[in-house]
């Protein structure tokens, strides 16, 4: 019900200029205005003046071919509203360590409004990548980045989550019970780490571990994705050793 009450009292204006940039931005590249319209649900009218303020305050630019694309008041605003510069400044060497050393991509991800947010990426020379456009933001249940944070979720903000999130099935190995998901979860906060194989991408596995700020509070997950091919126990100990290794070094490089 209060959530209800809230959407009621957005200015719609406002959101829906908010969901034009959402839009452009999780598009993937340049959009047509008539595309946005329909993306949004608006007259193409409708679209066409907001987009058009947002074209004149420089939070839309247009390529070439008058496609629009997020412009530099987007950017400078993004930046901005870093709240997690410090955090990504303690991951970045542990990060690209782990990542040489173990031969593998090393994702940092937070929760934020409900949805897991990358602050970190070290790529790796592997065949296997997490993509840098955050299309996963809501797989929680299926990947060890997510697995780990709900483990570790306050119970207000846990129930919250569940009552709109879906246990949405993406290969024959995902968890679509919450019964399931939530004897995991069980499992996690006891061993401090999580596993998700095949569960998100059929072929790629995952594991991650709790980063904790300096008052031993779970502020992060971090993990690895790997081939399907190499895991299995020996491998699991190898990296679950870097992973807290890593964890523990971002933690003290936290100011």
């Amino acid at each position: 019900m209060e959530k209800n009450k809230e959407r009621k009292n957005l200015v719609q204006s406002v959101e829906r200029a908010l969901n034009i940039l959402e839009a452009v931005r999780d598009n993937g590249g340049p959009i047509r205005a008539v595309d946005i319209a329909n993306k949004v649900g608006l007259s193409v009218t409708a679209a066409n003046n907001l987009v058009r303020t947002l074209y004149i305050r420089g939070y839309l630019d247009q390529n070439d071919q008058s496609r629009y694309i997020l412009g530099g008041q987007s950017f400078l605003l993004g930046n901005a509203a870093d709240a997690w510069s410090n955090l990504r400044s303690a991951a970045r060497e542990p990060m690209e360590e782990l990542s040489r050393i173990g031969e593998t991509q090393c994702f940092l991800g937070v929760v934020y409004n409900q949805q897991i947010i990358g602050v970190n990426i070290a790529e790796s020379q592997g065949p296997i990548t997490v993509p840098q456009r955050q299309n996963w933001t809501d797989q929680f249940h299926s990947t060890a980045v997510g697995k780990v944070l709900l483990a570790e979720m306050p119970q207000e903000d846990y129930d919250n989550l569940k009552e709109s999130y879906s246990l949405n099935n993406f290969t024959k190995q995902t968890i679509t019970s919450w019964n399931t998901l939530e004897k995991e979860l069980n499992v996690i906060r006891q061993q401090k780490y999580s596993v998700a194989h095949d569960e998100s991408v059929f072929g790629v596995t995952s594991i991650g571990v709790p980063v904790v700020d300096n008052e031993n509070n779970i502020i992060a997950s971090l993990a690895v994705t790997f081939s399907s091919y190499f895991h299995d126990d020996e491998h699991t100990v190898k990296m679950l050793k870097l992973l807290n290794n890593a964890s523990k070094k971002i933690t003290r490089g936290l100011d």
